[in-house]
Order: structure tokens, then sequence, then C-alpha cells
């Protein structure tokens, strides 16, 4: 008897035709990859940003003009349908100017999907108000859906392509193993200038285009190639 194989014998392990027997299969191969899909929503949201503020010497005086203003200018909001405000924030301040020390100031964040109701608006919110700037966005809702159906065929590519590349290597068949997906939003646009309404309430809607919102959506990871 050999003494390789005697060897073995005394340590209790089976001999070494066995044991190339039970040798483990080799890992099976992986290939790494990843798949890009792409999606755009108009944008149809108008979005306002608005301020009402009043300096002086009086700072309580001071608050109650800028509540004021903002209680008139939720008023006149909430008479149109589908437009909707939130307080965007609201500051005290020492100016440090001798004719006027304080300035109290509140910004009003106003949106509506509908553009021709909110621009005639606003002409008449700036009797009182300040408009700061305007943009337009893309609905979240029509967002939501483009980058979820920008998934499923990502995945669906993903999956697809794992199966040729393992094909490519000799392989029949493909397992997948870990899965990624990064979602990116581009903006193509630029915002929209803001526009010179006049303090008086605007004959006539005056309808901007929003542009497009792009986003990419990035399906990666890896696959095993089975025989």
């Amino acid at each position: 008897m050999r003494r390789a194989q005697l060897l073995w014998l005394l340590l209790g392990l089976p001999s070494l035709a066995a044991a190339q027997v039970l040798t483990p299969a080799p890992n099976p191969a992986s290939v790494n990859f990843h798949v890009v899909t792409h999606y755009r929503v108009p944008r149809t949201v108008l979005h306002a940003d608005l301020q009402a503020e009043a300096s002086g010497k009086n700072p309580a005086k001071l608050a109650a003009m800028v509540n004021q203003d903002v209680a008139w200018a939720k008023a006149l909001l909430q008479s149109v349908p589908g437009i909707t405000w939130r307080s965007a924030g609201y500051q005290t301040q020492a100016t440090g100017q001798t004719g006027a020390p304080w300035l109290v100031r509140e910004d009003l964040a106003v949106q509506s999907p509908d553009p021709a109701a909110l621009l005639p608006l606003l002409g008449t919110l700036q009797s009182r108000l300040r408009l700061v700037g305007m943009h337009y966005a893309a609905c979240p809702a029509a967002a939501h859906k483009a980058r979820r159906a920008a998934e499923l065929r990502g995945l669906r590519r993903y999956r697809k392509e794992a199966q040729q590349n393992c094909a490519a290597m000799g392989y029949k068949g493909a397992r997948l193993g870990q899965v990624f997906i990064n979602t990116n939003v581009v903006p193509l646009a630029r915002p929209m200038p803001v526009m010179a309404l006049s303090a008086r309430a605007v004959p006539g809607p005056v309808v901007g285009r929003g542009g497009t919102e792009s986003g990419r959506v990035v399906v990666g990871g890896n696959a095993y190639c089975e025989r």
C-alpha cells in the first residue's frame, strides 16, 4: 500500500479516490452588470412663493400688519378650488437700521395643478404680498407612477440580460443574485422665470410651459450562471 493511502487510513479518512468523488463542485460563474431605463413626466403643477412683510419701529404692530395680509391672502386662495398653500416660514428680524429697526416677514408656498386658475390670482395677491418666484413641477402621483413603470421595465430587462450574458459565456441558465435599484431625477427644463404680473387682477390667464422632468432607474447586481 502506498504511503499516502496508509496515512489516510491512519487518520480515519476516506481514500484519495473517495475524496475526489466528494470534492465539492466549483462555485458557479458570477457576472456583474446593470441596465438603465429612463422616464419623463410633464411639469404641470405651478408653484409660487409669496412674502408678506412689514418694517418699522414697533415689532408688535408690524406682526399685526403681516398677519392681516396673510389672512387676506389665505381667504383669497381659499376661494378658488384646487389651490393649496402652506406657511413656509415666519421671522422677526432686527435690521440695525435707524428708521426701520425691525422687519417681520411670513412666507407662503402656493401650488395648483391648474395654472390657469392660479396665475390670475397671483396678480391680485401682489397688491399686498410680494411674488418671490414661480416654477413648475411634476405631479407627485404622476412622477411616482412613471418611476414605478421604469423600475418594472428595468427589472424585466435585467432578467433578460442575465440570461443573455450567461449564454454568451457558454452557460444554459442564469440565477439572479443581489439586485439593487437606484433612482435619479434629472431636471431637463429650466425653472420658469418670475413673470411681471400687475398689482391688479389679471384679466385673463397667461400659462407658460412647464417643461419636462426626466429621471432614470439603474438596476444592477449580479447573476450566477448555471450549466
